[in-house]
């Protein structure tokens, strides 16, 4: 995910550290935010255990996450698609640094 310019609502920093498939926190103050975007994401969480049999034609649009102990095989075709141009997205803060 590309993260374009937006000011931080709490300090007005405009720079940010990646944090999860859509979250991000403010590099200055801590801030922790949510990404908000109309384009379709796929989060695959810890625990989880997914299979794609080889018949499988899968197309994904927009984001793809897997997270360190899910267990995903892949014997059929996931194919993840992003488009080159910058996408809109809003930032929803979830929770200010103590």
């Amino acid at each position: 995910m590309e993260i374009i310019a937006y000011e931080c609502t709490q300090c007005g920093s405009t720079e940010y550290q990646q944090v999860g498939a859509k979250r991000v926190r403010c590099a200055f103050c801590g801030s922790l935010f949510q990404v908000l975007s109309d384009e379709p994401s796929v989060v695959i969480r810890n625990g989880a255990q997914v299979e794609f049999g080889k018949t499988a034609h899968v197309e994904i649009r927009g984001d793809l996450e897997i997270e360190d102990s899910a267990k995903v095989n892949i014997d059929g075709k996931v194919t993840v698609l992003k488009n080159g141009k910058q996408r809109e997205f809003k930032l929803k803060l979830i929770k200010e640094k103590d």
